[in-house]
């Protein structure tokens, strides 16, 4: 399983400053077939600057063990956040 691509991605509009919510469609390798799935995450600093990163709402349609997604998906959205993508 292999996260190839997070496309289509909106900011939610947030009242906490340090909560950034996001919505987008992540395409996903899986068993050598790609998936597009719906995904929503938030990215939460707390105050010593460290990050925690929540995905959120992954469809039950899904054929594939979700503790590896979600896994891969946060490595994914951490190096997006730290390349300065995300919008």
């Amino acid at each position: 399983m292999k996260v190839k691509e997070i496309n289509s991605i909106s900011k939610e509009d947030g009242f906490i400053y340090y909560i950034n919510r996001y919505r987008g469609n992540a395409v996903l390798e899986i068993l050598a077939k790609e998936v597009s799935i719906p995904v929503s995450f938030s990215i939460e600093i707390n105050p010593l600057g460290q990050k925690n990163i929540e995905v959120e709402n992954l469809p039950s349609s899904l054929n594939y063990p979700v503790m590896p997604v979600k896994k891969s998906l946060k490595e994914f959205i951490d190096s997006m956040y730290t390349d300065g993508v995300l919008p």
